[in-house]
């Protein structure tokens, strides 16, 4: 039984994973530090080694919606196969030894 919740939980999270970037994480707008960013702003590391563009931190967002969703593919996919897995094994009969 706790195979059994832990698997649903397993796809359940996968499943959250994948919804993610078509709900919170499409917000419409980008972010510094909390500060709202508008076209043509850029954005420096908290170290100063760099910094990005607005339209570099669009481009990486929007680049990051597939790879989100097919990590969570992956882990519903994983969670329901050790599901499917764990249904088909023999169940174990809990004897008592005298």
């Amino acid at each position: 039984m706790r195979r059994t919740v832990a698997n649903l939980v397993l796809v359940f999270a996968g499943l959250l994973i994948m919804v993610y970037p078509l709900t919170v994480g499409a917000a419409s707008e980008l972010t510094c530090r909390g500060v709202v960013m508008q076209p043509g702003d850029a954005c420096a590391k908290a170290d100063g080694s760099a910094t990005q563009s607005y339209e570099q931190r669009a481009r990486a967002r929007r680049n990051a919606v597939p790879v989100i969703m097919v990590v969570g593919l992956g882990v519903a996919g994983f969670g329901l196969s050790l599901l499917i897995l764990d249904r088909r094994r023999p169940q174990r009969s809990k004897t008592v030894a005298s």
